[in-house]
């Protein structure tokens, strides 16, 4: 059962890009004779992450000289079999496989560091991978993932290949199978770009956006031929030895969730395709793989044996075919005179399928590679970079020759579903049973409706926090990095009272108005801004006891802003520093004459110890320069990760001061598909509120123990807190941790 589609088509995908060698581009060799003996072809069944077993067949079939005269895969036996194809030994692809990020990969995100910083605060405000596009009407993406961290691992690693007129010229003549979905047949790749073919065999629909060539769209080949026997006899091959991935018998329990009847179907479905060919193979192996599933892609090293082993179980069928070590050598010296292990150096750059300023941005970006030696990883950097503006759902490169000269050949893939882009979220925190705070916000945001680069950013949200804003951001010259950003909002949160721990009320404070900033972005990690506003700002009783007079203001209010996102993630960040500071003056103040000032500040940094471990520390702290009695305009403090032992805002006055420090350990992983990790965490909390209510604790801390999960729908966390005074909570909630 685990055989369904999206497994399979996964692991497929990461191994190939993660091991291909380094190569270039030579003059072909001359087409070798075809053997005397009876040619033999492999073919690989895909299967996801079971699929690395085929690296144990290859180097058992290695071990003992059984040569092998074509390839032909499909999904991860497609991507494997392109990498042992292309000249990889199965220790090369064996150790390439076992140095993938493959939650990284898996995930399809963006790396945090490569977003612009517009869209890393979308990321801040919406913690999670729900993109929706509003370009033909609300839509989602065609797949979870784009499948650009795949694309760059196969076009960096098939780039020596990049003229490759037949895959016949492959060290060994290969062949991979995918679905073209416009017509619901199956394609066989034969010629064409390698990494492409590849690409497209693994494009598991519903997870991995499909392949569009020309008029023909690409998705994974499991749907229509999961093993290609036919292809490798159309090759030529008179002995084919099939590897089937077995994943033993159905589990019926599996029958009582939705995800696993559809995923029977699915299985049944692939399955009739195959029944066909493992009746046609001469040798067919069956890798007992019971104990793993598809989306196991962290066991390689414990998948990979159980193809040694089902080759060693049908030792006396292989060696009948083993040649002897001087038949052994001349064949892998013909084998190895046609792998390239060479790159040009680009002497011009090419933009395919954009127009415009598009097309002259892609180019600008490519052009400071020109006359230099292919740099993988700073190519990946510049693809991150531009896909990081939300723009691209994709760009990959290739080399071209043109007029006696190879150049660098770029090819974006504008995102389908926007701009408009929809960021949507639902917030959910508590430390209390009587106070649970439930919300769901969305943010639109519309790309050049005045002038290149600008921005109109429209958010909404409902919940005890809630409200409407827009904002417009606007380059005063394209392509710098001063701006202007006017906006208006409307917003009213439900704050409470406290006296000690007793909630003695509620008050609704509004909050609207509109005004400006002036701003510098300082690349893609810090922007400053300088702004003026005009507010309607007030509170009024909604439930409890009127403990102060209600108010309303009509101020003018100036501000400025400093932040800057140096971590690499943000759910759960491993390294880096998070910094925000943000001064106010207002002219008007609460139940007092005259106007206000307040600086508010925040820095957090993690630092990764050892693979598993995270020590965390934050800071944060505000002033209101000696201004008093400011009511629910003050600082507070309580609630979940904000002294936790507390009750949300329990500590409220003109100044505060609040320490954290923790360290947080990875238990597992997820599946990539629906999350990241899952973790442990414990920490201090210590905080300090000036002019508070009597009653007040000097010094409050607290310490707290907490799981928080990386997953698909953002951080969900859930602890415990004991802290001063007799204060305990449990808390839980969906949304930032830090």
């Amino acid at each position: 059962m685990l055989r369904i589609v999206f497994g399979r088509c996964m692991l497929a995908t990461m191994s190939i890009a993660a091991m291909l060698s380094t190569g270039a581009a030579e003059a072909q060799k001359p087409t070798i004779e075809p053997p005397t003996r009876p040619t033999i072809g492999l073919v690989l069944e895909g299967g996801g992450a079971l699929g690395f077993a085929h690296i144990g067949v290859i180097d058992w079939m290695e071990a003992h000289h059984i040569p092998v005269d074509d390839v032909a895969g499909t999904s991860m036996g497609g991507l494997i079999g392109g990498l042992y194809a292309s000249g990889n030994s199965p220790q090369e692809i064996e150790t390439f496989v076992g140095g993938i990020d493959w939650s990284a990969v898996l995930s399809g995100q963006v790396p945090f560091p490569a977003l612009s910083y517009r869209r890393k605060e979308d990321k801040l405000a919406f913690p999670n991978r729900l993109d929706f596009g509003l370009k033909h009407g609300f839509s989602f993406p065609n797949g979870l993932n784009s499948g650009s961290g795949v694309g760059m691992l196969l076009d960096r690693e098939m780039l020596p290949y990049y003229d490759l007129k037949n895959f016949d010229d492959l060290p060994i003549p290969f062949r991979c199978v995918a679905t073209d979905i416009s017509t619901g047949t199956e394609h066989v790749f034969k010629d064409g770009s390698l990494a492409q073919a590849m690409r497209s065999t693994m494009s598991i629909p519903g997870m991995f956006a499909p392949v569009v060539h020309g008029d023909q769209v690409y998705s994974d080949g499991a749907a229509v031929n999961n093993l290609p026997v036919d292809v490798a006899r159309g090759m030529g091959a008179k002995i084919v030895i099939a590897v089937y991935l077995d994943t033993g018998p159905v589990d019926k329990e599996s029958f009582n969730s939705l995800v696993g009847v559809a995923g029977r179907n699915l299985s049944i479905m692939v399955s009739a395709n195959e029944l066909k060919s493992m009746k046609d193979a001469n040798i067919l192996l069956k890798a007992d793989l019971s104990k793993f599933t598809s989306s196991e892609f962290e066991k390689s090293a414990q998948i990979i044996p159980q193809g040694v082993r089902v080759a060693e179980e049908h030792a006396a069928e292989l060696e009948k075919y083993a040649l002897n070590d001087a038949e052994w050598q001349a064949y892998v010296e013909q084998r190895d005179a046609r792998r390239r292990t060479k790159i040009p150096v680009p002497q011009f750059v090419s933009v395919y399928g954009l127009e415009g300023a598009q097309r002259a941005e892609v180019a600008n970006e490519f052009s400071k590679y020109v006359g230099k030696p292919i740099d993988s990883q700073k190519i990946d950097t510049t693809i991150a970079d531009l896909q990081g503006t939300g723009t691209y759902s994709s760009i990959s490169y290739n080399l071209i020759d043109e007029n006696n000269q190879t150049g660098l050949l770029v090819r974006p893939r504008l995102t389908n579903y926007g701009p408009p882009f929809l960021n949507v979220g639902p917030t959910l925190a508590s430390n209390d049973s009587n106070d649970i705070q439930l919300g769901l916000g969305g943010r639109a945001t519309f790309f050049g409706l005045t002038g290149p680069g600008s921005e109109v950013r429209l958010d909404a949200s409902v919940g005890q926090v809630a409200g409407v804003s827009g904002e417009l951001y606007q380059p005063l010259i394209v392509g710098r990095r001063y701006f202007v950003a006017p906006r208006a909002y409307y917003s009213h949160t439900i704050d409470s009272f406290y006296s000690g721990s007793q909630e003695l009320s509620q008050y609704t404070e509004k909050r609207n108005g509109f005004g400006f900033d002036l701003g510098y972005r300082f690349g893609s990690k810090a922007e400053l801004r300088v702004g003026e506003d005009y507010q309607w700002y007030g509170e009024t009783l909604r439930v409890g006891q009127p403990i102060e007079q209600v108010f309303h203001l009509t101020p003018f209010v100036s501000n400025v802003r400093f932040q800057y996102l140096g971590q690499d993630s943000v759910q759960v960040p491993t390294r880096g520093t998070e910094f925000l500071t943000k001064y106010i003056y207002s002219t008007q103040r609460p139940f007092g004459d005259g106007g206000y000032s307040q600086w508010d500040s925040r820095v957090a940094h993690f630092l990764p110890v050892g693979e598993k471990g995270i020590i965390f520390g934050t800071m944060s702290g505000g002033t209101s320069f000696g201004a008093t009695n400011l009511g629910l305009a003050g600082f507070s403090l309580g609630g979940a990760l904000r002294l936790s032992s507390y009750d949300r805002g329990e500590l409220l006055g003109s100044d505060y001061f609040l320490g954290q420090t923790g360290y947080l350990y990875r238990l597992a992983k997820l599946n990539p598909v629906i999350g990241e990790s899952i973790y442990a965490a414990g920490f201090y909390e210590i905080g300090k509120v000036w002019n508070g209510a009597p009653g007040t604790p000097t010094l409050p801390n607290d310490i707290s123990g907490a799981v928080v999960v990386k997953t698909l729908l953002g951080p969900l966390y859930g602890g415990a807190s004991i802290g001063d005074s007799d204060h305990r909570k449990w808390f839980f909630g969906l949304g930032r941790v830090f």
